[in-house]
């Protein structure tokens, strides 16, 4: 394959979706997806996107995980530039299952407005018609590496649990939610104040914040009054993003939790800079923003439960996405591509 030379700008998505085009066209050029299965259609899955750039990655994205019995919630970040925040909405007029959040925040790196990007889409996609199953968080940067009916098998193999990383917080990140943290000119401090305990007694854990979830964790993080005082609490503690989901995944009353050490979990394939892992991309805050060449991992056997590949960059080489669509035509789930 040549490499693509052409590179897309927010502004070319913005003007290749034209408001007068027939959305039957749109959907048959541009999002094309398979025949729902039956298993499909009854386990309709919520995706919740927090997007700040590069639209031409997200329509890829898109493209690669559209059905029209799933939901989709795309937050876009406040200070997202005005010809992404068009282009977005401009891609996806005609899919009637993909809608943007009426609610959006300025997301601060290690701030609870990560956490409230996340909960202002899992709050609408309770709201939505569609009765869906589990929920799955994503950013701009995640790519499938199944097709949707292996990410159904993969979640039916659940049997109604959560996938999630949940594990004691070490002890060089316990400042993290001891004392009081501030923002000051979109960069968070440490006061120095000390924090109350957390309420209810709640147990403070780490974890990812990628994470798949049954619906009822959702309503228990949204509704219950444990998911909404922890919030609360969280609100000034550092990296919230990496404790709220980690935390309640332990409660003993949380929908579809596990408690103590945890299973594999299926969210991501990625790999973090520990100097013993190679990454043929580019390490961005240690973490491997990946080429073609990475999909060796991303798609091999370490990997083979993992549903979607973190991170594309944003600048991506269009045989990088061909490459795995090829690779993941057909693949069944838990299953190594070489």
């Amino acid at each position: 394959m040549e490499n693509t030379l052409f590179v897309w700008t927010d502004a070319d998505i913005l003007h290749y979706y034209r408001p007068t085009d027939d959305c039957k066209n749109v959907i048959a050029k541009n999002f094309v997806y398979p025949p729902v299965t039956k298993e499909e259609e009854q386990f309709p899955i919520a995706f919740g996107f927090t997007v700040y750039k590069g639209a031409r990655l997200l329509e890829r994205i898109l493209q690669a995980i559209y059905m029209p019995n799933n939901v989709y919630c795309v937050h876009i970040d406040t200070k997202s530039p005005e010809v992404f925040r068009r282009a977005i909405p401009a891609m996806i007029r005609c899919l009637p299952n993909v809608f943007i959040s009426a609610k959006s925040s300025d997301v601060v790196y290690a701030h609870f407005s990560i956490v409230q990007a996340q909960l202002n889409c899992m709050e609408e996609l309770l709201q939505s018609s569609v009765k869906w199953k589990y929920y799955i968080s994503l950013v701009g940067q995640d790519f499938p590496l199944y097709e949707n009916r292996e990410i159904v098998a993969a979640l039916q193999r659940l049997n109604n649990s959560n996938s999630m990383e949940s594990f004691p917080m070490p002890e060089h990140n316990k400042d993290r939610i001891k004392t009081v943290w501030a923002l000051k000119n979109h960069e968070i401090y440490n006061t120095g104040i000390a924090k109350q305990p957390p309420p209810h007694n709640i147990s403070i854990y780490k974890g990812s914040t990628h994470i798949v979830a049954v619906r009822e964790f959702v309503e228990f993080v949204i509704y219950s009054k444990f998911g909404k005082d922890f919030i609360e609490f969280l609100k000034d503690t550092a990296v919230p993003d990496e404790t709220v989901y980690a935390s309640l995944q332990q409660h003993p009353l949380a929908p579809g939790g596990i408690r103590g050490e945890q299973p594999e979990c299926i969210p991501r394939a990625l790999h973090w800079n520990d100097h013993h892992r190679k990454c043929h991309g580019a390490w961005v805050r240690s973490l491997c923003w990946i080429s073609i060449e990475d999909l060796r991992w991303a798609l091999g056997r370490e990997m083979k439960e993992k549903l979607f590949v973190h991170k594309i960059p944003f600048d991506f080489n269009d045989d990088l996405i061909e490459c795995i669509l090829v690779a993941r035509q057909g693949r069944k789930y838990n299953t190594t591509v070489w």
